[in-house]
């Protein structure tokens, strides 16, 4: 049975959802539709690389078969029950030649995206200030996310260069090659896994995983379960999406923490990159 030779390792909340649901329609690809999470989860690996393989037995004559986990990325996942650290590592084991993708989005923008996701996904109260997730009293919250550090790109790469070679990397950026020119980056895609770059892809501006929740459902949801069947008629009627988005000062000294690795990432790219700056939304 196959295994695969490319994976969409991360970053979360920065397109690699669009990018698998993109490139998942060139024939040339074969990939699962859902996250299979199995370098990651304890449970998941430990059901043994047969049980890995079954997800790729639909697979026939694809150049590039893969996956998209973008939690592989976090290579320090160790902090609830059932994550496995050194993920870099178990994926080398088995996957020596495989080439990895990330997709790298400003470390700031991708954070607030992050926490957003957690209460959309009822993982943490809509009631909690997202100041004090991110950077006060209840930013314990996020550690078991890693929100922030999953935001650490140079440090995640530097791990993965442990045992992936250079050669076997493509780094994307997401204001570049998702939102500018999403043509070009499913081209760079392509070339990378050597695999038809004249293919017309059809549905480049589509968001995924763009849901859209009220707040009074979201409070239905997380505090009163038990009528999360009948939530979703609230969204019929307040339609509105939340959205947090931090204060000013949060937000500073959230640049400043990443000041260094995005500094060092700049060097290892060989190049800045002018939307990840202070007064740039992404």
């Amino acid at each position: 049975m196959t295994l695969p030779n490319f994976l969409i390792i991360g970053a979360q909340k920065a397109g690699s959802s669009w990018l698998a649901h993109n490139i998942r329609q060139h024939p040339d690809v074969f990939m699962p539709t859902k996250e299979i999470h199995f370098f990651d989860k304890e449970f998941n690996f430990n059901q043994g690389i047969q049980w890995y393989k079954k997800y790729f037995t639909e697979a026939s004559n694809e150049k590039a078969v893969g996956e998209k986990t973008p939690d592989y990325l976090w290579v320090d996942n160790h902090y609830m029950e059932g994550d496995l650290p050194n993920i870099h590592n178990r994926i080398h084991k088995i996957l020596p030649e495989a080439k990895l993708i990330l997709v790298l989005r400003n470390p700031v923008q991708r954070a607030i995206s992050a926490v957003n996701h957690l209460i959309r996904s009822r993982r943490i109260s809509p009631m909690h200030s997202i100041d004090d997730l991110l950077m006060g009293k209840k930013r314990y919250l996020l550690q078991g996310y890693g929100v922030l550090e999953k935001g650490q790109y140079h440090h995640q790469i530097t791990a993965y260069q442990e045992y992936f070679t250079l050669e076997q990397m493509l780094i994307l950026i997401y204001e570049e090659d998702v939102v500018q020119n999403p043509e070009l980056g499913l081209k760079k895609v392509c070339n990378f896994l050597k695999i038809d770059e004249s293919f017309q892809f059809e549905e480049l501006k589509t968001k995924v995983n763009d849901s859209k929740i009220s707040k009074t459902r979201l409070l239905l949801d997380y505090y009163i379960p038990l009528f999360k069947p009948f939530t979703h008629y609230f969204s019929l009627f307040f339609p509105k999406r939340i959205k947090v988005y931090p204060s000013p000062i949060v937000i500073d000294k959230l640049y400043s923490e990443y000041t260094d690795d995005n500094e060092k990432l700049f060097e290892f790219l060989g190049k800045r990159i002018d939307s990840w700056q202070r007064d740039v939304k992404s």
